[in-house]
């Protein structure tokens, strides 16, 4: 065992203990168990170092008993770590005036997942949820010297198929394995765990066990704050000026059941809103209390309003809650960064009985939802830093992104997630974490999953990003459509197992935690239509409410008559393949081939995922001659990322156009988050940005289809070519030309240049522009496999406002005059502006489509990429962290075009 213990976190004073990125002040005794510790398996033939919080998995790739668990086929070499039973342990003393206490607690904040905890070897508690915190008295089993903890955790695949034979002597609860494809582990849902982790259609199973949170003692005499819940909402003072209010709830334990009396003390940062004393604490009989309060806003504190993306600014404030005890004087605080703004999700009944409305309101005002779904940035939590969230959510924020979607087969992200999503004003649609799963009902289930969702929600609610809470991912749509065969043989009891899990016991704790937040019982579902209909709709994919999940690989991406009308999009997407940099880490050489090697049809784990992809890209390009190596390799990898980012493009496009009108009961759609921003390991997806960070061509796309001002061109289907400018801003834009370019591929030179101009009303979609296409080839003199339409729009200065856009008007496999271009750098120049960002001035000698760069091996990203590139010079700029001397930008940059193959 390791003996391992750090004076400087003990101490009796008001201290900054760093459980999070949201500091929390206790004043009380802390004793951190975090840092070194040891892992051992089941009969003691493995005994490595152990890192707290960590994983098992990352514990032995530290120690070199296993290597990069994302190479090649380690998923599948590793799962005996997943079958073996691993016990953590280590010792420490602990200092006489801690034990001087009245109570002391062991806090376990995350154990992942099945597991008894002992001290001294007296188990002082037991796991069975990797979402809850766990708090054990261990007062009396304590020592001065040499305790030793220990948390012995059994295989979580091996429990849970200890609970799936036990629920088989009643029912079955579906799904019982992954399809084949995913190469995954069974009955990942009778267990309160990383759904994920035991695989999915874009991830490996690597089922960890370890103390994946932080860990330690506390000791106090009286009574703690455990928890804050903060409610802001806006207060009319004489119908004149406006101020704010918070509603606070304040969670304490306490030493026993006896009441206590103190001072109650709030601040918004350094404002001292309110102090009372002879405030009682009076517990219930578990020793758990709460006080509840309103507090209006002086009007000499400035309060601003915290505004989505490209909505407004995101002001926070510091609010402290203290409580001093009076027989003790003991001091316990806590502190939550809080912004103030209202949110509704508005369903109103439509004219003409179209259905109901959805959409988010912040501040009153309507909100397009523009983003994204979230899913875990590694199978391994303990690797994701801080530095990697920022990362991923700056991109998120960069690309005119305000919502994201944490899915439900997830975890509960952590505190820096939520901080970070609340400084760039991301809204947050936040799953519970159960997903495209039935789940048991006893009463063991049950009642770890009412503390899980009690727990977070008071962990969570005070962030102003969170905007709704939506009860899981798929489970009404998998009972309303029967997604397992085995639904039809128990109907009736599937159904109310959902009810009892979802209605009965979650829905009633979230609306208690939380009444500032609607609760949805699914995604997709009806919403308020669902509720009406006993909340299981025969169609949650019905357009004419809720959300939807929308995925159609059969028919032709590009062409936007594919898609549905519907009010908001939870999910869609399509599959591409990552970069070549993102793979060569974890293959080998003789990997990378064309045909694929069985390296890459192993990582695919989506049932004819390769073959869709291949048919997708067929339709609009060509693909690599048979045995191309390589080459063609890289050369597929590129055209799936066209695809990809082609199908969505179009897709977003159109569910933008749709904001404004109604056609057959269809539309008013207002919100458009596709599957999936990020990657968990390296393979093919639905990311727009790969592991690692590293930018598809997808994400460069949604910097533009999400732009708050775009000209977006379409074939109406009835011989004319027309255009619709969308506009997210508050306020009209006036006096804006669009200008519609005829190109032929074998100049640069246009055919024609036709303006139209118009104003914009405030949020809204408007068809600006509609002319019989034959009647423009016509004019210029040419067909549609020889031009293509090109557009951007300018203001009253004749500046460009928005980004450009095109529109093709055949497959660019039939395309008549498409040169293969030779384009170079002609220069790389550090910016002016900054040392981190690189200026590339580009030289091409033909019209390039989908022109894309790579700067081997150096992480930041370009200012445009993947894109139409209609001029013989221009040029891009590359931002970067790292510190690159100008010519090795130069040598590291490569280029490829579509006509390379």
């Amino acid at each position: 065992m390791t003996k391992h213990f750090v004076l400087s976190m003990f101490m009796y004073q008001c201290i900054l203990i760093i459980l999070s990125w949201i500091p929390s002040t206790y004043c009380f005794y802390y004793l951190s168990l975090d840092g070194r510790w040891t892992a051992s398996n089941g009969n003691n033939s493995i005994v490595v170092s152990a890192n707290v919080p960590g994983g098992i998995y990352t514990d032995l790739v530290k120690t070199g008993a296993l290597d990069d668990p994302y190479f090649r086929y380690n998923d599948l070499e590793y799962r005996w770590v997943a079958l073996e039973n691993w016990t953590y342990t280590r010792d420490f003393d602990v200092p006489n005036d801690f034990l001087s206490t009245t109570r002391i607690s062991l806090v376990a904040h995350g154990l992942d997942t099945v597991g008894e905890v002992f001290i001294n070897d007296q188990r002082v508690g037991t796991s069975n949820n990797m979402f809850v915190r766990y708090v054990f008295d261990v007062k009396d089993i304590l020592k001065k010297e040499n305790n030793t903890i220990s948390v012995k955790f059994e295989s979580a695949v091996l429990y849970a198929k200890q609970k799936h034979l036990e629920q088989l002597m009643y029912y079955v609860i579906p799904p019982v394995c992954p399809p084949p494809t995913e190469k995954g582990l069974c009955h990942v849902n009778y267990i309160r765990k990383m759904q994920c982790s035991f695989s999915w259609d874009w991830g490996p199973a690597f089922p960890s066990q370890g103390i994946w949170k932080s860990i330690g003692l506390e000791g106090y005499d009286k009574v703690i704050i455990r928890n804050l819940v903060v409610n802001t909402f806006p207060v009319i003072i004489s119908n004149v000026f406006p101020t704010w209010a918070i509603s606070v709830t304040v969670h304490l334990e306490t030493v026993g059941t006896s009441p206590a009396d103190g001072t109650l003390e709030v601040k918004l940062d350094e404002n001292t809103l309110i102090k009372y004393t002879n405030v009682t604490v009076q517990p219930d009989i578990q020793g758990f209390a709460k006080i509840k309060f309103n507090i209006t806003i002086p009007r000499n504190i400035s309060i601003k309003q915290w505004w989505p993306n490209g909505y407004g600014d995101q002001p926070l404030y510091n609010l402290t809650v203290s409580y001093i005890e009076d027989s003790t004087e003991e001091n316990t605080s806590k502190t939550v960064r809080i912004g103030f703004r209202t949110v509704e999700l508005i369903q109103d009944v439509l004219d003409n009985d179209h259905g109901l409305s959805f959409y988010f309101r912040v501040n009153g005002i309507p909100i397009f939802a523009k983003g994204s779904n979230w899913i875990p940035a590694d199978v391994f939590p303990e690797r994701v830093t801080r530095d990697y969230i920022q990362n991923l959510l700056q991109s998120t924020k960069d690309a005119n992104m305000n919502m994201l979607r944490v899915w439900g087969g997830g975890i509960y992200e952590s505190d820096e997630f939520y901080h970070i999503a609340d400084e760039l004003g991301i809204l947050i649609w936040q799953d519970l974490m159960f997903a495209a799963s039935l789940y048991p009902v006893n009463d063991e289930f049950l009642y770890t999953v009412a503390e899980e969702v009690k727990q977070q929600i008071r962990r969570l609610q005070h962030h102003p990003s969170i905007i709704i809470w939506a009860g899981n991912n798929e489970n009404e749509q998998a009972l309303a459509s029967q997604w397992w065969p085995v639904i039809g043989t128990r109907q009736e009891q599937y159904r109310n197992d959902y009810l009892k899990l979802y209605i009965k016991t979650i829905r009633p704790i979230v609306m208690k935690e939380d009444n500032s937040r609607q609760f949805l019982s699914s995604s997709p579902s009806n919403g308020l239509a669902t509720e009406q209909a006993g909340w299981i709709a025969w169609d949650p994919q019905d357009t004419h409410f809720g959300d939807v999940h929308y995925y159609n690989y059969g028919k032709d991406g590009w062409d936007w008559h594919t898609y549905p009308r519907p009010r908001f999009v939870s999910e869609y997407g399509f599959q591409s393949y990552p970069s070549f940099e993102t793979l060569k880490n974890i293959s080998k050489p003789d990997d990378w081939t064309y045909p694929f090697s069985q390296f890459l049809e192993h990582r695919q784990h989506h049932a004819l995922g390769g073959i869709e992809i291949k048919l997708s890209i067929i339709r609009h390009m060509n693909i690599p001659p048979y045995d191309a190596g390589e080459k063609g390799f890289k050369q597929l990898l590129y055209l799936s990322q066209i695809n990809q980012a082609m199908s969505i493009k179009t897709e977003t496009e159109y569910y933008r156009r749709c904001q404004s009108d109604i056609v057959k009961g269809e539309g008013l759609t207002r919100g458009a988050l596709y599957w999936q921003l990020n990657d968990i390991w390296q393979a093919p997806s639905w990311s727009s940005i790969e592991y690692g960070g590293k930018w598809k061509m997808l994400h460069y796309f949604a910097v533009k289809f999400f732009a708050p001002l775009l000209a977006s061109p379409f074939e109406d289907g009835k011989g004319n070519i027309s255009v619709s400018v969308i506009s997210d801003y508050l306020t009209p834009q006036r006096n804006l030309t669009l200008h519609t370019v005829v190109h032929r591929w074998d100049t640069f030179l246009p055919k024609l240049d036709i303006r139209t101009l118009f104003d914009q009303p405030p949020q809204s979609s408007q068809v600006v522009f509609t002319y019989p296409l034959d009647e423009i080839l016509k004019k210029a003199k040419c067909s549609r496999e020889e031009c293509f339409f090109f557009f951007y729009l300018t203001n009253r200065d004749g500046e460009q406002e928005g980004p450009s856009n095109e529109i093709f008007l055949s497959p660019l496999n039939k395309a008549k005059g498409i040169q293969k271009p030779k384009v170079k750098v002609a220069n790389v120049t550090k910016s002016t502006v900054t040392s981190e960002t690189f200026d590339i001035h580009l030289e091409a000698d033909a019209i390039t489509p989908f022109l894309w760069l790579h700067a081997e091996d150096i992480k930041g990203h370009f200012s445009d990429n993947g894109f139409l590139a209609t001029s013989s010079k221009f040029t891009v700029h590359f931002l970067t962290e790292e510190y690159i001397e100008t010519e090795e930008m130069q040598r590291k940059l490569e280029i490829m075009t579509l006509m390379d193959s």
